[in-house]
């Protein structure tokens, strides 16, 4: 049946009033779904909420809505927001504290032995003879070492470390003296030297 405009205008605004206030008493007998009915007075415009096979009463116009609307379109994008500002720099942490000593470390290998020094040494020199000479050390030192003197170039017969006597046979080192022996035939001197050293 045909609802004038008075009518609807009272429809549309029951139905505002029920979606924004006591729609929850009316939805328990006038719902289906999503969907609200109800039969609206043509004459009076009242509207009561039925169920959705119900058959109006003479006069009356069925009519239904959605409990909820379709969803609408989603938005646009919003534009960026500008960049935050540098915050400030943070102070200076403490000083740490000194860390503890370490631990000794193990005591090294004995180093090689340093090279010796030298002996004292000194040269003396026998009494000049035709025959024989023999330098003899001071005591305590032993003859290293020995040589001769002679006044031409004829070799000795003999020269060797010796005792501090006249005897002509070599001894073993250490000896106290060094002997020289020239051959007797010839007149020139020899003088015996020895390198002394403790």
């Amino acid at each position: 049946m045909f609802v004038g405009k008075r009518n609807l205008l009272v429809v549309l605004t029951i139905i505002t009033a029920l979606a924004i206030g006591g729609a929850s008493a009316v939805f328990a007998n006038g719902t289906s779904g999503n969907v609200i009915y109800a039969c609206v007075n043509n004459s009076s415009g009242t509207v009561k909420i039925v169920a959705a096979d119900t058959v109006c009463h003479e006069n009356s116009t069925l009519v239904h809505w959605n409990q909820e609307g379709t969803p609408g379109q989603d938005g646009n994008d919003g534009t960026n927001g500008t960049n935050g500002t540098n915050g400030t720099d943070g102070t200076d942490g403490r000083n740490g504290t000194d860390g503890t000593d370490g631990t000794d470390g193990e005591k090294g290998d004995k180093g090689d032995p340093g090279p010796a020094s030298g002996a004292v040494s000194q040269v003396v020199a026998g009494r000049a003879s035709i025959v024989l000479s023999t330098a003899v050390c001071p005591a305590g030192t032993f003859a290293v070492g020995g040589g001769f003197f002679m006044t031409n170039d004829s070799p000795p017969f003999a020269s060797f470390p010796s005792t501090t006597g006249s005897g002509t046979a070599p001894v073993g080192s250490p000896a106290p003296a060094w002997t020289v022996i020239k051959d007797p035939s010839d007149s020139v001197f020899v003088t015996a030297f020895a390198i002394c050293a403790p």
